[in-house]
């Protein structure tokens, strides 16, 4: 069994002819059909239904091309890891982030660059249902975002890795009027100001707290953090944030001036913020060790931000 077996039999169960996946590889069909004889030759087993329609997989083929994807997958790593610790790693890492966590990217991205500068990156800024629509086509490597329960569905296809997690939290100024407790009725915010960030995971909680307790005085969204800290600051208006750490949240910053307080009579609303990427695509080395970057910086975080 060759390497390049397991590659013509991947490419003709993705094209679904050997013609097409013959001049994907660049190679002849009869190299490649000879190819897959032998292989099949040497299995014992049949993996392929040739037809006028195409060129199907059997059962036997399709367990064969599973453990194909497997074996080659490893075989990428094993090349990747050979070159890992060589400043001469060449590569494109395609990565984007929800708006919020950018600023959290820059300290792990001078990093990286640092100890890899021969690997091209492109970091982008989407929210979370484009970086999904993204990673489902394989348009990007690995995505920053925020999980809530209204994502569900659509991660059928994806592997999420946590990074943090937190419940969703009212902040306003410690002199408010609804500052008194700390702890609010959902009944009690209908009749605030709020000022909202503009991010999915924000806008799917407000949604479902309408459809649950009637409608909110919403001043403006915006998905500039310093602002709405401002708005909050100022007495302008409260906000909704998740509480991701202990201490130091963005909302946190001016612990003299906000206060955060939970939400009675209300089921809690956990939001988890981390990496998504293909579950049918192991990330790239390079991946991965960016992802290594980000963890160690959002870890130091955590320690200085917790009493």
């Amino acid at each position: 069994m060759k390497i390049e077996q397991l590659e013509y039999v991947l490419e003709v169960a993705k094209s679904g002819a050997i013609s097409k996946a013959s001049e994907n590889l660049h190679v002849t069909q009869s190299a490649v059909s000879q190819s897959i004889t032998a292989l099949e030759k040497e299995l014992g087993v049949v993996l392929f239904h040739r037809a006028r329609t195409g060129t199907l997989p059997t059962i036997q083929g399709k367990k064969v091309i599973q453990k194909a994807v497997e074996i080659l997958l490893k075989v990428e790593e094993l090349r990747e890891e050979i070159k890992e610790d060589s400043k001469d790693v060449q590569g494109k890492l395609t990565f984007a982030s929800i708006p919020i966590y950018m600023p959290y990217l820059l300290e792990p991205l001078a990093a990286f660059k640092a100890d890899y500068p021969n690997v091209e990156i492109e970091i982008m800024e989407q929210e979370t249902h484009e970086i999904i629509n993204d990673i489902t086509r394989f348009e990007l490597d690995i995505g920053l975002i925020t999980l809530h329960d209204g994502l569900k569905d659509k991660m059928e296809n994806l592997d999420f890795q946590l990074l943090n997690k937190g419940e969703m939290k009212v902040f306003a100024h410690k002199d408010s009027a609804i500052s008194v407790n700390d702890s609010i009725e959902p009944q009690a915010l209908i009749n605030e100001t709020i000022v909202m960030y503009d991010g999915d995971y924000v806008k799917w909680f407000v949604q479902n707290f309408i459809a649950e307790f009637g409608s909110l005085q919403i001043l403006f969204t915006s998905n500039n953090t310093d602002v709405i800290k401002k708005a909050v600051i100022q007495n302008m208006a409260i906000t909704f944030s998740p509480e991701l750490y202990k201490e130091g949240d963005t909302l946190l910053v001016n612990q003299n001036a906000i206060k955060k307080m939970n939400i009675l009579n209300h089921q809690p609303v956990h939001i988890a913020f981390g990496f998504v990427y293909p579950k049918k695509k192991t990330p790239s080395l390079l991946a991965r060790k960016f992802m290594k970057y980000i963890e160690s910086a959002m870890s130091a975080k955590k320690k200085n931000t917790t009493p």
